[in-house]
């Protein structure tokens, strides 16, 4: 009996080990998970290109017994140029190998559910031109906000809402919403007819007016203003007496420009060093500020199960130094699959060498047309791919789209 009841003890004590403890926030972001058919979580954002590049939930981490090193960016190597897309990346790698613990808090955390991704640009020194990076933030936001209807015409939105945080002021919401009427009009049964009735425009004004209620859009111009903003988030979407969002779900929060606070992160270190007698040096205020600021971000994403969306620039300062690493790296967990992808404009090749005058004139007026379409490419750092080649349909390493005034935000594709 007493070997039977040992037995039974050791049973209990092995199960107890296997026992997971989570709070309702994960559980409800589980339940949404199970809710959701693999065709929705295919195309989370809405551009198959786009959702080509996320990654796919790993079942076998959930059950891993070792426990992995935050993910933080590392510097890239003397051989690992961002801006040549055809170089090796080594950005998803750490640099501390997995460790052994003890149970039980052997489990590693099951992969985080929700996309997060990281828009980089070239520095500004690398070039005066725009990389299209905001203008694919309007049309993430454009296919979030807008309804999956309009007049039995499928849209393709997701009738959500979505946050945004924008330190510059450079979110221009009257281009938003030229982009939705450009996006709505593009799905329509003959989008070259011109000849729109008014009641169909009227009807399209009114959607966009009330899609647009639903973008929340904050300006925290200092570093403890954005984590003050992140910390009382809840309480504002939750309150439904200041927006008219409480019924819609938030599908993203969008953090613009996130390498704008780099300069107010090193004064207020600067001015703590200077007052504090006892200041540790291990470890870098831009590392402590990075941990804060994904902290945040991924407790919101969990509680309102929405995407992580961040900008930046390169941290280059000089256009032979483009494998500097970003001002303010983003330190994640390491059950945090992040995607990284690199945004610019598609250049347009210089004339050959010894070329004439007359050849030149020639392909002006083509060369004209290529500037005019504003042709940008987007493309998994790492990946492969990049200067404006046509990728193979389904390779997910990239796309180009193009940016124009009354065409809106457009994905290349065959035929379009």
């Amino acid at each position: 009996m007493s070997g039977s009841g040992g037995g039974a003890e050791k049973l209990g004590e092995r199960l107890r080990r296997e026992v997971e403890v989570g709070g309702l926030s994960e559980l409800l972001a589980s339940l949404r998970q199970l809710h959701c058919s693999d065709a929705q979580k295919s195309v989370f954002f809405g551009i198959p290109e786009l959702d080509a590049l996320l990654p796919s939930p790993s079942p076998t981490l959930a059950s891993t017994t070792t426990q992995l090193a935050p993910q933080v960016q590392p510097n890239q190597s003397a051989t690992d140029d961002l801006w040549d897309p055809h170089a090796t990346s080594n950005a998803n790698t750490t640099s501390t190998p997995p460790a052994p613990i003890k149970p039980p808090t052997n489990t590693v955390k099951p992969p985080h559910p929700l996309p997060i991704l990281e828009l980089i640009s070239p520095p500004t020194t690398h070039t005066s031109s725009g990389s299209g990076k905001t203008s694919l933030i309007y049309l993430l936001v454009a296919l979030a906000i807008l309804p999956p209807t309009i007049s039995s015409v499928p849209l393709g939105g997701q009738n959500a809402a979505v946050v945004v945080l924008d330190p510059l002021a450079h979110f221009n919401v009257k281009r938003l919403a030229e982009i939705c009427v450009s996006l709505i009009a593009s799905k329509q049964p003959d989008p070259k007819n011109e000849s729109v009735g008014s009641a169909q425009k009227d009807e399209i004004k009114e959607v966009v007016k009330s899609a647009l209620e639903h973008v929340h859009i904050f300006q925290p111009t200092s570093w403890t203003a954005l984590l003050t903003t992140l910390e009382q988030m809840t309480g504002y979407l939750f309150d439904g007496t200041r927006h008219r969002s409480m019924q819609k779900r938030v599908q993203s929060i969008v953090v613009e420009d996130v390498d704008a606070y780099y300069w107010d992160i090193r004064s207020s270190a600067s001015t703590s060093t200077s007052t504090s007698t006892s200041t540790s040096t291990t470890t870098s205020p831009l590392t402590v500020a990075s941990t804060a600021l994904t902290s945040a971000l991924l407790a919101l994403s969990t509680r309102l199960s929405a995407a992580l969306v961040l900008t930046s620039h390169s941290g280059a300062f000089a256009p032979s130094a483009f494998r500097a690493p970003l001002p303010l790296p983003t330190a994640w967990p390491a059950h945090v699959p992040v995607t990284r992808l690199a945004l610019r404009r598609v250049e347009v090749l210089p004339f050959a060498p010894g070329i004439s005058v007359e050849e030149a004139e020639g392909e002006r007026a083509q060369r004209w047309d290529v500037v005019r379409r504003g042709r940008f490419e987007c493309w998994k750092v790492g990946a492969g791919g990049g200067r404006g080649e046509r990728r193979k349909e389904g390779d997910g390493e990239g796309f180009v789209f193009r940016v124009g005034e009354g065409r809106g935000v457009v994905v290349e594709r065959e035929g379009r």
